[in-house]
């Protein structure tokens, strides 16, 4: 099989645990680019993904926001979006106010800014991680005149998976994006779906298609495309779903090869 398409998480996949695109990971992308085309999928918003593009050059859409986005990075627009009606959000704003956890809300592509309703240590060491601006916002009927792209909480691994099983019923996907961070976004919205919008578009079939990824949240994509490979430090759960588990992006020069030979 010939991939015409590489799609790629950042946090965990392409990024170490410091945040950083290590020099064997460019070296390996710098020479993909001359076999395959790639992208980024990420949960990110596209503040926060921006430096990345522009570190790598990716010319082609990428998909942002879990999937609720799919932006063309040479124009400089909005090809595909999905938003959160207010109406579900202010829902699960209500069942989630029963929780010790931290909420974030994610209001449109050309705002920065991440929307809490207080600044606590979560919440800063996020901000510093992603480089975004942050509001405090005690009435969020101020900034829910529109639908939003996605809500965002952060806590302890066991009360969001309590808080999951609360939300379920609401006309909304809900994902666990690391371990102490679930996602609510868009109904019928993922990564997955994202992703083969995106390939619709290009005119690429999905089974030509290698999606990498560490999360659950990349699950959607590994159960759609040719080829799926998890990162060797992923939950047992995601390696389950993949194809194949590399330990780091380098070692998918192999999969390049063997191509080369067929």
């Amino acid at each position: 099989m010939k991939y015409e398409l590489f799609a790629f998480d950042l946090d965990g996949t392409l990024l170490d645990s410091e945040g950083q695109l290590l020099l064997a990971t460019l070296d390996f992308l710098n020479t993909l680019r001359t076999k395959a085309r790639f992208t980024l999928v990420t949960g990110r918003s596209l503040f926060s993904a921006r430096p990345y593009i522009e570190a790598l050059g990716i010319e082609i859409p990428v998909v942002l926001y879990h999937g609720a986005v799919v932006f063309h990075t040479r124009e400089k627009r909005v090809l595909h979006e999905a938003r959160l009606p207010s109406s579900v959000v202010q829902k699960v704003l209500v069942v989630a106010q029963n929780f010790p956890v931290d909420v974030q809300l994610y209001r449109s592509v050309d705002d920065p800014c991440i929307y809490v309703r207080r600044i606590s240590p979560q919440i800063e060491e996020f901000v510093k991680k992603e480089g975004l601006p942050v509001r405090v916002i005690h009435d969020w009927t101020k900034v829910l005149g529109g639908d939003p792209l996605k809500l965002l909480f952060i806590g302890q691994a066991e009360v969001l998976l309590e808080l999951r099983e609360a939300l379920k019923g609401l006309p909304a996907m809900v994902v666990r994006s690391e371990r102490n961070y679930l996602e609510v976004l868009p109904h019928g919205v993922s990564k997955g779906a994202g992703l083969a919008w995106l390939c619709e578009w290009l005119g690429i079939p999905l089974e030509r298609v290698v999606a990498v990824g560490d999360q659950e949240s990349d699950v959607s994509m590994f159960e759609r495309v040719g080829l799926g490979v998890a990162m060797a430090h992923a939950p047992e759960i995601v390696r389950r779903k993949a194809q194949i588990a590399i330990s780091s992006i380098p070692e998918l020069q192999k999969l390049l090869e063997a191509q080369a030979a067929t």
